[in-house]
């Protein structure tokens, strides 16, 4: 039992700095808020023509896009994240009005020994729930064992810095990107970078959308997290990066007639190797009422991990 328990934990342990760092990569690599993050698939409202005004530059327009989206606090969400042989894929509905909030489910099937997390955690299909503290991971199999009977893990944005720190040093300003998660984060980097080229016209899902696209150095993106950060919080994202191996980013974003982004792309080299994380956004203003499950059905992340050191001390 104690080899069973301590295998299960390392699974749940094993996932959820994926998760944290997936989000890292996506958030501080963006330049601005991301999400796990961010963290799905029609355009927000049927149109016939998604040019922006004549005469309006690519950055006018996008700061009017980061607005209009901004103000739409919520949305479906479809992601796909694959670094180096890794690939995970979610869809859910979030919210980014007040914090992070929403829910989401990451299929991890494309995970190095994603046949033992059947065994260990119930599937390849991980359930997860973001509040504005943290978020949580639904537990199955063994792992539902090690947790006493608890159906919930939870990680705060405290432990999320210390997994991005642990993984690339990324600390506290990984967890304060990942907390303010919104649509607009690769727009905003674009705009700050003053690098915005608007490719022209292009269909998503089924509808039309104007794509611009742009890269950006590091320096570029810490530019668009200036007044965002501490100059503390800077010095460890751009560390995070440098772990990371990463020295530039692509960054291209869609967006429709109304000025909302329904897609955006975000590529670049890593040391694990090439990054690429695509996001697709749907019914805004979608309703998000997610809470925190209920705290008796609960385990914190630091007693399942403590919890798996004693089973593998009592093998």
């Amino acid at each position: 039992m104690a080899g069973t328990r301590k295998a299960a934990v390392a699974v749940v342990l094993a996932a959820l700095a994926l998760t944290a760092t997936a989000c890292n990569d996506n958030n501080d690599s963006a330049g601005k808020n991301a999400a796990p993050a961010a963290p799905t698939t029609a355009a927000a409202a049927a149109t016939t023509q998604a040019a922006p005004p004549v005469k309006v530059s690519p950055a006018v327009f996008l700061e009017q896009v980061s607005k209009k989206t901004g103000a739409a606090k919520s949305a479906k969400v479809t992601e796909s994240i694959a670094i180096g042989g890794i690939t995970m894929k979610a869809d859910g509905a979030m919210a980014w009005g007040d914090g992070l909030q929403g829910d989401m489910t990451m299929d991890m099937s494309g995970m190095p020994g994603a046949d033992k997390m059947t065994t260990s955690i119930g599937g390849t299909a991980f359930v997860y729930r973001f509040v504005t503290d943290g978020m949580y991971m639904k537990l199955g199999g063994d792992a539902l064992q090690a947790s006493d009977g608890r159906h919930w893990v939870h990680i705060g944005y405290d432990d999320v810095a210390k997994m991005q720190g642990a993984a690339a040093g990324g600390g506290a300003g990984g967890a304060d990107q990942f907390k303010k998660a919104d649509p607009v984060e690769g727009v905003r980097t674009l705009i700050a970078s003053g690098s915005v080229t608007e490719v022209g016209q292009e269909t998503v899902n089924g509808k039309p959308a104007t794509h611009y696209s742009g890269e950006l150095n590091v320096a570029d993106m810490a530019k668009a997290n200036s007044g965002q950060l501490t100059a503390e919080q800077l010095d460890r994202m751009k560390k995070s990066l440098s772990a990371m191996g990463i020295t530039s980013e692509t960054i291209d974003v869609w967006v429709d007639a109304d000025q909302l982004v329904v897609k955006r792309s975000e590529q670049a080299d890593t040391k694990a190797g090439a990054m690429k994380v695509t996001v697709t956004y749907s019914d805004y203003g979608t309703p998000v009422t997610t809470t925190a499950p209920d705290k008796s059905d609960t385990i914190e992340i630091t007693e399942l991990a403590k919890l798996g050191k004693n089973a593998a001390a009592d093998s």
